[in-house]
């Protein structure tokens, strides 16, 4: 559930639907019932919410997006189980309906989770109108069918809990029916003294506003407050944002956007969906302007409320978690194409008082594609393979419109393909259109500069004589409250460099005479800001920025002129944060620009909490159980390269207030990557600044420290993990406190997070693993450590008189079991790190590597018990592996699609390397009896749970396995495989008989 939320925030698939994968493989595999598994998942949720209702201080607030994944998309993943159970009911003529009955029971078996149960304060309200709904509903029943007549002083309301808004979520879904009202305990209506003022109930906003009712402030701050109470509100809201007067434009997306999307459970997939949807409103057919992009500027408020609301964190998680990410991407696509390429008007002011204009839909349309393809932070480059978030394929730009198209092609109808034959402009029609980069030349430009980490960039179609008016008209306006807002006069000395038609900069001409031009005439100009295109400014502000940062460097401006011409830059034209952010990656990149002191005089200092902030850093690290050298900085005051001293001192003056949430969301994210890949002191000096910016996210700052040792030091990272198996297992039966350690999932994730210096190994490297940059060591450390766990309790099995292996004998079936439990952590934290490239690199590298490898001698020598439950903690670390990756695939599942897809390819190779071996090609190193035990289990594992892996195999292959088999007196093994491999083994199985 953690890795759902967390680890896979930005992929393009849909929670519910890798949940639904995962809960199916996970039934199968530990072969448990549906009320179990059923039970597992929805206690999972309740956990992922309880963790949250403390959360660490920070920019980003986790608890609607958790609270999402236990009312909606739980819900969302159990229906297409039961769908499939009633479908095979149906062919096979029977009437039993286990898994809903597994649904209903565990549903009911909530009640004795009481802790999990206790709402967070957002919902309390929520859930005793939940509760009081069924009380109401069991009132009226019992006045229709028992004619009980109600005390005039009975009151129907209840006090409810999360379980009444999981029964209400799943009844949304069509899951239950009303009958969960009536379960024993459910509703518990209480009685209200006589004397006591009843409270009216209050008229439904939503039902004014259906009634016709003017979407005012009052209304329309209501209606955000309240979730919508069905589909039917949603479809008008939809139609009044494309339809409706110019103020209801802009309040309808923000209604959608409120509560209804943040918090609207029971149907939040409709309102993602309709809210995606507008992004791309469809072109009347009637409209003078069909034939370019221009149809846009009918929608520019609908657009630009939209945006801001879509753009917060809260609501990037929900999309995330739907997997709407790729759509939404497209949909930016052309809105940064547009209104990028727009002469900028003069800013309009919409009748209810908010200013919209080119450059701020420009702005909220391009920050957010920067934040959801992740092309706005420093990561360290180049690095080939980066195991985590940052270098995944799904984050970058071309896959996440591969995966959007394919979808497109998968639901597009024939019907519908003929009608997009026929329309010529680009960007009509683009939900139901394939989208690539080359078909927005501004956007490409730029994506492909980004891309290539070049500075200043001149890329772009903008002439360079044009550019060069753009740039010194920036630089103008960027100088022009320098020096108590007057310009140097030519000559002076102390004015910034002019911009040169080549991009460059020069010193040696001040502002005053760029063009041998008099004081008077740019008195006059500095006032006007440069209204240029969007995708112009873009591309002319890294040679203004090389400009100023250069005459900084030689003392021409002062560092707070330096930061104040940014602030306003930003101000004026917020989507040049991204240009900003990638010139000064590039300059710190390039390493060539001198370091500045951190003296609080040139620039701020964090000398007050320097000490403090590396001291408490140091303290949490060692709260988890790592322990690393001193980071305590020196005596001198820290220094900086320019570009990141004055990068640091413009997000530190940048507003923490909503409105600027979008364009501090990208900085933000920047900072905090600089923070994550920077050696110290200067990761102590990023976060002492910020936490005196902000010191309700001191908290949160201070994590950012701890992250950032597990960037590339390894040890760290070993100790992590050594930590995360230690709290899963618990202490060993000798250590002291064994009965009272707190093992399992709570023991590595925690019961809450309370704050940075309550972190529980898990939780931390839940939010670390994405910056490991070493994913060959990290799956070579979860190999061995999953191994030498599995011999250390071969070693306890030893100690109390197990020596040889003697089946039935309690303390091995004891260590069996933990030898899966240690596997399964193992493939749980190599998943969440790294995913299938991760399980791809244990199959076809760290695994032939450690069994064609010599072992370190041990102190003393290895019992065969050892050897032998080494060789299952392998097997399962593999099986469960790939299982979680690609999921099983039983005979029954094959024969039902009518699909004869044959099993991953790291199976196919792993049995290869497994034949090779066999024949004699590959010598191991490691104990024949491990390597026995592991061949066993591993083609034993297969054959119970994914059979149709085995289809497709080679034929060679399976003879050699079943061979080998049979000489290890497995015969019931080999000869299940052999009849596994179709037709063309069935010979070779007779004559195994014979």
């Amino acid at each position: 559930m953690e890795n759902v939320m967390d680890g896979k925030a930005f992929c393009p698939a849909a929670a519910f639907e890798i949940l639904t994968g995962l809960t199916r493989t996970l039934q199968i595999v530990n072969q448990a019932s549906w009320r179990e598994t059923f039970q597992a998942l929805w206690i999972s949720a309740l956990h992922l919410v309880q963790r949250a209702k403390d959360p660490v201080a920070g920019p980003i607030s986790y608890i609607e997006s958790r609270l999402s994944m236990l009312l909606s998309m739980v819900p969302l993943s159990i229906h297409p189980l039961l769908k499939e159970e009633i479908h095979a009911t149906i062919n096979a003529g029977t009437g039993s309906s286990s898994r809903k009955q597994g649904l209903v029971a565990c549903l009911q078996s909530l009640t004795h989770f009481v802790s999990l149960l206790d709402p967070p304060q957002p919902v309390v309200r929520a859930a005793n109108d939940a509760a009081t709904k069924a009380a109401i509903a069991v009132m009226e029943f019992k006045k229709e069918n028992t004619n009980m007549m109600v005390p005039q002083n009975y009151s129907t309301k209840a006090v409810g809990n999360l379980l009444h808004l999981v029964v209400e979520s799943c009844m949304a879904r069509d899951l239950i029916d009303t009958s969960a009202y009536f379960w024993p305990g459910y509703v518990i209506p209480f009685r209200v003294p006589e004397d006591s003022d009843m409270t009216p109930i209050e008229e439904c906003p939503w039902s004014n506003f259906m009634q016709g009712a003017p979407l005012t402030g009052s209304l329309q701050s209501v209606l955000m407050a309240i979730p919508a109470p069905s589909v039917i509100e949603l479809k008008k809201l939809n139609h009044l944002a494309l339809h409706g007067s110019e103020e209801e434009r802009s309040a309808a997306p923000k209604i959608l956007c409120g509560a209804s999307l943040k918090n609207g459970w029971n149907i939040q997939e409709h309102v993602v969906h309709i809210a995606v949807k507008l992004l791309s409103p469809q072109i009347s057919l009637a409209s003078p302007v069909i034939g370019d992009a221009n149809h846009y500027l009918i929608h520019v408020h609908m657009l630009a409320s939209l945006l801001s609301c879509l753009s917060c964190h809260t609501v990037i998680h929900i999309l995330a978690l739907y997997g709407m990410i790729p759509e939404v991407v497209a949909a930016l696509m052309p809105l940064c194409e547009a209104f990028g390429s727009f002469p900028p008007p003069s800013t309009n002011q919409s009748n209810a008082g908010e200013e919209v204009s080119a450059y701020s839909v420009f702005s909220f349309a391009f920050l957010f594609l920067l934040r959801l393809c992740k092309l706005h932070g420093p990561d360290k480059e180049p690095h080939p393979y980066i195991c985590g978030a940052p270098a995944r394929p799904d984050l970058k730009l071309d896959f996440l419109l591969l995966m959007r198209d394919s979808r497109i092609r998968n639901k597009c109808t024939t019907s519908m393909k003929n009608y997009l034959n026929n329309v010529v402009d680009l960007f009509q029609d683009l939900r139901y259109r394939s989208v690539y980069v080359d078909m927005f030349p501004k956007l490409r430009a730029w994506y492909l500069e980004n891309q290539a980490y070049l500075a200043p960039g001149i890329l772009g179609s903008c002439h360079p004589n044009s550019m060069h008016k753009v740039s010194n008209k920036i630089l103008i306006f960027v100088c022009r409250n320098m020096n108590k807002g007057k310009w140097p006069m030519p000559g002076s000395g102390s004015s910034c460099s002019t911009i040169t038609s080549t991009g460059s900069s020069t010193s040696s001409t001040s502002i005053g005479s760029a063009s041998g031009s008099s004081w008077g005439i740019y008195e006059d100009e500095y006032h006007n800001p440069p209204l240029y295109p969007a995708w112009e400014l873009l591309e002319a502000v890294p040679c203004v920025l090389e400009a100023i940062l250069t005459a900084c460097a030689r003392g021409q401006i002062s560092s707070c002129d330096l930061t104040t011409g940014l602030r306003d830059l930003v101000e004026f034209f917020p989507a040049s944060i991204a240009a900003i952010i990638r010139y000064f990656k590039a300059e710190i990149t390039r390493g060539e620009w001198e370091s500045v002191p951190l003296n609080g005089i040139d620039w701020p200092s964090p000398e007050d909490s320097l000490n403090s902030y590396g001291l408490e850093v140091k303290e949490v690290l060692e709260s988890v159980g790592v322990h690393i050298e001193s980071w305590s900085p020196d005596d001198a005051l820290p220094k900086l390269p320019l570009p990141l001293a004055a990068f640091l001192s413009l997000t530190i003056t940048f507003k923490l207030d909503k409105n600027s949430e979008y364009t501090r969301a990208v900085t933000g994210q920047a900072i905090a990557n600089y923070a994550t890949i920077s050696p110290w002191p200067v990761v102590s000096a990023i976060g002492a600044l910020w936490a005196r910016k902000a010191p309700r996210w001191h908290d949160y700052l201070v994590f950012l420290g701890v992250r950032s040792c597990f960037t590339n030091d390894r040890d760290a990272i070993t100790q992590l993990l050594q930590s995360c198996f230690k709290s899963f297992l618990g202490p060993s039966s000798g250590e002291r406190n064994y009965m009272a350690s707190t093992r399992g999932v709570v023991g590595i994730l925690g019961e809450s997070v309370c704050n940075s210096r309550a972190m529980s190994p898990g939780f931390l490297f839940l939010r670390t693993c994405h910056v490991f940059h070493a994913p060959y060591y990290f799956s070579e450390v979860i190999l061995k450590l999953v191994v030498e766990l599995a011999c250390k309790l071969a070693d306890e099995c030893s100690h109390r008189g197990s020596t040889y292996l003697k089946f039935g004998q309690p303390s091995f079936a004891t260590a069996i079991s933990a030898v899966r439990q240690v596997a399964m952590l193992g493939t749980s934290l190599l998943c969440m790190a790294g995913r299938s490239p991760l399980v791809r690199i244990l199959f076809e590298d760290t695994l032939p590597i450690f069994l064609l490898s010599k072992r370190e001698e041990r102190s003393k020598p290895m019992t065969s018990i050892c050897n032998i439950l080494e060789g299952y903690a392998l097997s399962y670390l593999l099986f469960f592996s790939t299982a979680m990756m690609w999921g099983v695939r039983t005979e029954s599942t094959l024969d039902k699609s009518g699909s004869s897809e044959m099993s991953p390819h790291v199976i196919t190779s792993h049995l290869d390397f497994i034949t090779r071996v066999l024949d004699g090609n590959l010598e191991l190193r490691c104990d024949p009896a491990m390597w026995k035990a592991h061949v066993s289990s591993f083609v034993g594992l297969i054959i119970r749970f994914s059979p149709a892996w085995v289809i497709g195999t080679k034929l060679d292959v399976l003879k050699q396995l079943s061979s080998s088999l049979r000489s290890w007196q497995e015969y019931n093994l080999a000869l299940f495989l052999l009849e596994l491999g179709g037709t063309s083994a069935i010979e070779v199985a007779l004559e195994s008989l014979l």
